[in-house]
């Protein structure tokens, strides 16, 4: 394959041009991911050049979509209106009280142009969404060719990005794409002696994905380790790696990145407000981390099968070269930064063009040190480059054969033949076997059925007080010894058919009804005022660092208690102490039924809890709250005649 110096060749972006206008002419936009935010914020920009979002913004995207959004905007209207202080989900108010969209509108004003262009063409304007991806896709194409100083080898790299996962993303009326794409082509850019232009890419990408900032350590990182000079030492090395220019585009990438945590700051008061409102440092774990990567649903491995397999081989092949190694280690912990963030998301089951929207653009480093890899091959292996290629236009078909609230071929094909292999994540498998977008309660059970109406695999969770009753009847048990796996915060997996046994003990629950009575559960001091919100939300929020409550149980002593509720964060844990006895600190969202010591087991229990650190809410509610109570359950062997 020869390479050609391409400085002078107006042929590879006037014919990429062409080709990326010809596909925004011929499909249409795919209205998925943040469309909400992002319709409504591009019409705001467009119309009155300001991110607020107003009624008239949604009266013009109902006009432009009809029929389409229905109930977001049924829900957003009505909150404006009323001038509620909280919104429907996506959307905030400001310190002046304006409305806002959670993320930051970026995307809308590089859409707000093409937007008004189309509309004053008579073409769907919408499409300017399309137009801003394929401007991405135009700028990592001329990244390419500036790194391989190849068009043929730029148009393979540009086949590669769109085969791993740019295919799937093109037409979403979401940033995706531009993430991925400028993402890669900052790396791209900033290796090949552009850093400005690297940086100022990068930049722009970490608007609508925060987390891509690790590229301004990994980028400096990847060009040190290209061009180290052995013959110097390593300051010598650092002070080329930092010219001036280096340091310039380093400084305007940063100073991108600033502006939507200054924007938040001034309108929000957080740097983040989506980290503050829809993200939990808790739920980052080994098990999001494996479904990251290897989930057959979303996972990174369903985006880039082949891209992985030939970056394996790479070990082999590539054994004696220490540079190569070194390149995709580094590549390696890249998007390892991009994943841990991303893993503390409430919504882990979001949607999605099979790979999930984070393992997409988070591949793109793994996909940059194949490149390198290429780069440095006067002969591209035929062969293998075709294979890959092959395999990732199947792993595309696949990726687009189903919906996010389904399993996957893959996965159907491993749940079907060997389910006791697989153990999603449980948001993933509760919303897939519902197929449903919705949340995930503990007092829920989520089951899986084969074709013959049999449960395949049953999810449950320890704090479920009511499990036994709910899968065996009054007075029946699941039989200990089924086959069960143990996931995260609670949860856990029960394989196959589900067997019952007679039950050995009295299950007793109190809820919100006997809160509300006073009589068998008396709450004494620590707490506020019940809260009816609804099934699954009604309780009471607890008050100061410590709360006491009292219930009374007729008949023989109590051998367990379960306490259920939610958290307000930071609060994790809560020290629990039973007539006297100190229990210790539980997770009380997640654990299981306590155990009683003999000295505390009685008809009458006095609980305290003592709570980690209480807070108050916002400014607007000074109440230090910790723990929200919904329920306390109670296990007692059954009365002797």
């Amino acid at each position: 394959m020869p390479i050609t110096h391409p400085s002078s060749s107006w042929r590879f972006p006037v014919l990429l041009a062409l080709v990326l206008a010809a596909l925004v002419a011929l499909f249409k936009p795919m209205y998925n991911g943040d469309v909400v935010e992002y319709t409504v914020n591009t019409v705001g920009i467009a119309d009155h050049g300001t991110p607020d979002i107003r009624l008239e913004d949604i009266a013009r995207v109902r006009a432009l979509l009809p029929g389409m959004l229905t109930e977001p905007f049924d829900l957003l209207e009505q909150g404006m209106r009323n001038n509620d202080e909280k919104l429907y989900a996506a959307f905030v108010r400001g310190r002046d009280g304006d409305v806002f969209a959670v993320h930051f509108f970026g995307y809308s004003l590089l859409a707000a142009a093409p937007f008004k262009l189309f509309e004053a063409l008579g073409i769907p304007p919408f499409k300017a969404f399309q137009v801003v991806n394929a401007a991405a896709v135009f700028v990592l194409g001329l990244a390419l060719r500036r790194f391989f100083r190849s068009e043929a080898r730029a148009w393979i790299g540009l086949a590669l990005f769109m085969l791993c996962g740019g295919a799937l993303y093109l037409r979403w009326t979401s940033p995706e794409c531009v993430s991925a794409a400028a993402l890669l082509g900052g790396l791209l850019f900033f290796t090949s002696g552009a850093p400005v232009a690297g940086s100022l890419l990068a930049g722009l990408a970490t608007q609508q994905n925060p987390t891509i900032l690790f590229f301004f350590g990994f980028a400096p990182l990847f060009k040190l380790w290209l061009d180290y000079d052995r013959q110097q030492d390593l300051l010598a090395n650092l002070r080329a790696l930092l010219a001036p220019r280096t340091v310039l585009g380093l400084a305007a990438g940063m100073a991108l990145f600033a502006l939507p945590p200054l924007f938040n700051l001034w309108q929000f008061g957080v740097p983040n407000i989506i980290a503050k409102l829809f993200s939990d440092p808790t739920l980052i774990s080994t098990t999001r981390l494996v479904s990251f990567y290897f989930d057959l649903n979303q996972g990174m491995v369903i985006g880039i099968p082949g891209l992985l397999l030939v970056l394996l081989l790479s070990l082999w092949w590539c054994r004696g070269q220490r540079g190569h190694l070194g390149v995709l280690a580094i590549a390696v912990l890249f998007t390892l930064a991009l994943a841990v963030p991303a893993m503390a998301v409430l919504n882990w089951n979001s949607g999605a063009a099979g790979v999930m929207r984070y393992a997409f653009w988070a591949s793109m480093p793994l996909l940059f040190a194949l490149f390198v890899l290429l780069r440095r091959l006067a002969q591209w292996p035929r062969a293998l480059v075709g294979g890959m290629l092959a395999l990732q236009a199947s792993a595309m078909a696949h990726a687009a054969s189903y919906g996010y609230v389904e399993f996957s071929p893959a996965a159907r094909l491993l749940l079907a033949r060997a389910p006791q292999l697989y153990h999603p994540e449980p948001e993933i498998f509760a919303e897939r076997a519902g197929r449903h977008d919705d949340y995930i309660r503990p007092d829920q059970v989520y089951t899986l059925r084969g074709a013959d109406g049999v449960p395949m695999k049953t999810l449950v969770n320890a704090a479920n007080a009511h499990l036994d009753e709910q899968l065996c009847g009054r007075g029946g048990a699941l039989a200990p010894d089924l086959p069960s796996v143990a996931t995260t915060r609670g949860w856990r997996y029960i394989d196959g058919p589900l067997r019952c046994v007679a039950g050995n003990y009295v299950q007793r629950s109190f809820g919100f009804e006997d809160l509300q009575a006073g009589s068998a559960i008396v709450l004494s001091e620590g707490w506020n005022r019940l809260e009816a919100n609804g099934p699954g939300w009604n309780g009471v929020w607890s008050n100061g660092a410590r709360s006491r409550l009292r219930v009374r149980v007729d008949g023989a002593p109590v051998q367990s208690l379960l306490v259920t509720g939610h958290y307000l964060d930071p609060n994790r844990r809560t020290r629990i102490v039973v007539n006297g006895a100190d229990l210790g600190w539980h997770a009380l969202d997640g654990t299981g039924p306590l155990p009683l010591p003999p000295g505390a087991r009685a008809a009458a229990l006095d609980i305290e809890l003592e709570h980690e650190t209480p807070r108050s809410p916002g400014a607007s509610d000074p109440r230090p709250l910790a723990f929200f109570l919904r329920e306390v359950s109670v296990r007692q062997l059954p009365a002797t005649p």
